[in-house]
Order: C-alpha cells, then structure tokens, then sequence
C-alpha cells in the first residue's frame, strides 16, 4: 500500500529525499516491466516456433542444432508433433502442439497481467513524481519573492 504525504508540510530537503526515492522506485519498475516484455515476446516467439515446425509441410525438415554458441550439427525433425517444453527451474516436459502452444499462452496471458499492473503503478508514481516536482516550484517562487521583500525592506537593490 502507498502511503500519502501532505508535500505542503515538507521542506525543500525533504521534497527532494522524497522525489530521489520515487525516482528510483519508478526505475526499479520500468526496469521490470521492460524484463516481463522480453519474456513475454520470448514466449511469444515459442508459440509461433511451435506453429511453424508442427505444419504438416516440416514433418522431415532438415535443421541445424546448436551445440554450443558458434558450432551447429546437421539434424531432422522426427516427430514435428512433441515438444520439450522448459516450465521453469530446468525442468522440461514433453507436451504436444497443441498443449505446448496452450502452455505458452497463459504464460503471455499472465506477463500481460504483470505488466498493466506494472505500468499501472509506473502512472501513478510518476503522477507524484509532478506534484513534487511542482511543489519544489512552488516553494522556491514562495523563496525568492520572500528574499525579495526582506532585500526591499532592508534597502538592498532587489534581484532578479
């Protein structure tokens, strides 16, 4: 739960403390939002790989399996219909196609969920990032005419 601040009882310093901590929370959540993006697309990409090599046309297709990051061995597709599905953890399932494809989908479903929560949270913290922001404004317009005053009344030449 968030917790609300009256900004007019805080001082400049603390204004500013209160508008770091912010900042860095809103980094903190576009840096996550940004993670469940990329898993989301990576799954995304499961989904369209499964459809493409479960077609009747790739049921024999010729294919290169990487070994390592740079070296690849010659290989054929023997069943294009079941599919080692990683469901977390290292652990792997063979599902078919179509509980591949399905399994995938939730999983999208679910970072789709994440993320407006996520960006949810994103609006309405940057929404307190502006009311600080304004209320630093306000506060140094509030000082600078004080100055003002105190330099007319003592007879200084006033400042710009």
């Amino acid at each position: 739960m968030s917790q609300k601040i009256d900004l007019t009882q805080l001082n400049p310093e603390q204004l500013t403390a209160v508008k770091q901590q912010l900042d860095q929370e809103l980094n903190h959540f576009t840096q996550s939002l940004q993670a469940l993006i990329v898993a989301k697309n990576k799954f995304a990409e499961c989904v369209t790989d499964i459809k493409t090599v479960s077609d009747e046309s790739n049921k024999s297709q010729k294919l290169l399996i990487p070994a390592s990051a740079s070296l690849y061995l010659a290989g054929r597709v023997k069943d294009n219909q079941k599919f080692m599905v990683d469901i977390g953890t290292g652990y792997y399932v063979e599902k078919n196609a179509k509980d591949a494809i399905t399994f995938y989908e939730k999983k999208i479903e679910k970072l789709n969920s994440e993320s407006t929560q996520i960006q949810n949270i994103i609006k309405d913290k940057s929404q307190s990032s502006l009311a600080i922001e304004s209320q630093i404004r306000q506060l140094a317009v509030k000082q600078h005419e004080a100055s003002k005053k105190e330099a007319a009344a003592s007879g200084a030449p006033a400042t710009k």
